[in-house]
């Protein structure tokens, strides 16, 4: 409404809202925490297709059972009443012992977990996981195991009975349904692990970008001064160049004993340490922009060596001296971002910026002249946007507080946090120094949040790999005992022992294949859903298609040696005589 009745003034000034929640989990989070609840289903279908295939195999074992159970009198439905019951049993057993698992993983987890990661130390095995956990062993249970029981509970009774009877038509069946859910685990399993192998690559991507700083070395130390004891008469300690005598003077007296520590190589002050204020701005000479369409910059405060201790790479110009203080012109450093968009096809150095838009009536317009030109740091991480910057010399801008900056020679900048705290003590003992850490922990947790996703869903990935490759054993295993008469018959009639390794090898990867095909288009597809977790990675990486299925097929082929090596070693005499 104030931009509606003061057009002039208010144009282009607004409020954005957001629910509170919203604003403490970030925007990524959901997304993330979908993708991770996405991989543990995936997990959970590879372990239910697992648990299905043993039943239909011991569906085959359990054939004379049921024959004779339904001779005697038993209906369908109360075959079928008895093999669920056995079903959702396992089901809810392994829930139980998933409950218990999970109530130390829950623990171990939130531990070791960034504390960075909005609302994860709230994590709790409550009511409503229980509640989930529940509802999902019920699920699996009935869902896993109808198919086995339906199968079952049809079994030919006269066919069944007879000494020898094979079942044929329903083995067949089995057979198919067994290779159906083998191919389904392969498929999900490749989308899961080109999932997690598109996020590693991306996380990858993020650790080797340049950010604009050399953290390697540096250490950083906030401290706050007191207002009580650092405000000037006026009460206005920030307002104009010779304003903030006491602040900047103790600034100056810290940076200059700092750099007396030995082993420091560069020392320095910033505000604020990564990011900046944002503030309006125009060029000299240019026309003044209409209300609303003001250009902005971040800004911050630095001493002379500040950007040099950071590493920030200096391109044209020079960096500020101690001369650039109170009583000279004031002076500012772009960087090369805000050069080539505010001046892209003219020489910066020299040219007069003034921040804040327009003065206030009886103000005079305070001009910075362009000195330097640095490379662009990427404040809020490197895989988020960030705003032009523009540095101010902290003597002329002198301010309540800060980060210090120091940058040790011999790269070990933990050794320098006693010598930083007795410098701090020597200028003033009463202004408190706290968050003394490297500045590799402050860009560590930038990505901590993607690095634990990471590692949970290369975990799944991982988790998914294993019981995908124990179901594609299981498979073969039990289809070389099945065929044991089939494998001595082939012997029998003069079949090689590669031959029968080849045939057994054959089988299975020819079900790994459909597999690999069907899981490349659903990975296709779901890795969509996931460009804006993606760093310089697409969605459709070719180096994570191909090498994923590689891997894939490379387990599988391990998965399958066993079973075939046990199908070389069949004697065909024992297979060929008479059950």
């Amino acid at each position: 409404r104030l931009e509606q009745q003061y057009p002039n003034s208010n144009t282009g000034d607004s409020v954005t809202m957001q629910p509170l929640l919203d604003a403490v989990v970030g925007e990524d989070l959901p997304q993330q925490l979908v993708v991770l609840l996405s991989a543990v289903g995936i997990v959970l279908l590879i372990a239910c297709a697992n648990v299905a295939n043993l039943l239909l195999a011991r569906a085959a074992e359990r054939q004379k059972e049921v024959a004779v159970r339904a001779a005697m009198g038993a209906s369908r439905w109360r075959l079928i009443r008895q093999l669920l019951t056995e079903s959702l049993m396992l089901a809810l057993a392994g829930g139980v012992l998933g409950l218990i698992l999970a109530t130390w993983a829950t623990d171990t987890l939130v531990s070791s977990a960034p504390t960075n990661i909005p609302r994860l130390q709230d994590t709790r095995i409550d009511f409503w996981v229980l509640a989930f956990t529940l509802g999902a062993s019920v699920f699996t249970g009935l869902f896993f195991g109808i198919f086995p029981a339906l199968q079952l509970s049809r079994t030919d009774l006269q066919e069944t009975l007879k000494e020898g009877g094979r079942g044929g038509s329903a083995g067949v069946q089995r057979h198919r349904v067994r290779s159906a859910l083998v191919i389904g685990e392969v498929a999900i399993s490749l989308v899961l692990l080109v999932g997690a192998g598109l996020m590693l690559k991306s996380l990858v991507n993020v650790l080797r970008a340049d950010g604009g700083i050399d953290p390697r070395g540096v250490l950083t130390a906030n401290f706050t001064l007191p207002d009580a004891k650092y405000a000037d008469p006026s009460g206005t300690p920030q307002q104009g160049p010779a304003a903030g005598a006491k602040r900047r003077q103790f600034i100056l007296q810290l940076v200059e004993k700092l750099k007396t520590i030995p082993g420091v190589e560069s020392a320095g002050f910033k505000l604020p340490l990564l990011g900046g204020w944002q503030t309006a701005f125009i060029v000299e000479g240019r026309p003044i922009p209409q209300p609303g369409q003001f250009p902005s910059t971040d800004i911050g405060r630095v001493t002379p060596d500040a950007l040099r201790a950071m590493g920030v790479r200096m391109i044209r110009g020079r960096h500020f001296t101690d001369q650039d203080n109170e009583n000279s012109p004031l002076v500012c450093i772009i960087d090369d971002t805000m050069a080539s968009a505010v001046f892209p096809n003219e020489d910066p150095i020299g040219k007069r910026i003034s921040l804040g838009g327009l003065p206030r009536p009886g103000q005079p317009q305070e001009w910075f002249t362009v000195v330097g030109i640095v490379g662009h740091v990427k404040n809020y991480g490197v895989d988020q946007p960030s705003r032009v910057e523009l540095y101010m010399p902290a003597a002329q801008r002198p301010a309540g507080g800060g980060t210090i900056i120091l940058r040790a020679a011999g790269g070990n900048p933990a050794s320098l946090g006693p010598a930083l705290r007795e410098a701090i003590k020597s200028v003033d003992a009463d202004v408190p120094l706290f968050a003394v850490r490297s500045m590799d922990e402050i860009i560590g947790e930038t990505n901590s949040s993607r690095q634990f996703s990471v590692v949970l869903l290369g975990g799944f990935a991982a988790l998914a790999l294993i019981l995908a490759m124990i179901g594609i054993y299981g498979v073969m295993a039990y289809s070389v005992e099945q065929r044991s008469h089939e494998i001595g018959i082939r012997m029998a009639l003069g079949a090689k022992r590669e031959d029968i390794f080849r045939l057994v090898i054959g089988h299975g990867m020819r079900l790994v294949i459909f597999g690999v095909v069907l899981g490349l288009a659903g990975a296709f597809a779901a890795s969509r859903g996931m460009q804006k977790l993606l760093f310089q990675v697409r969605p459709t990486d070719t180096v994570t298609y191909a090498a994923i299925p590689v891997l894939l097929a490379l387990v599988a082929l391990a998965a399958c040696y066993v079973p075939a090596r046990r199908a070389t070693k069949v004697d065909p005499m024992q297979a060929l005589r008479y059950e």
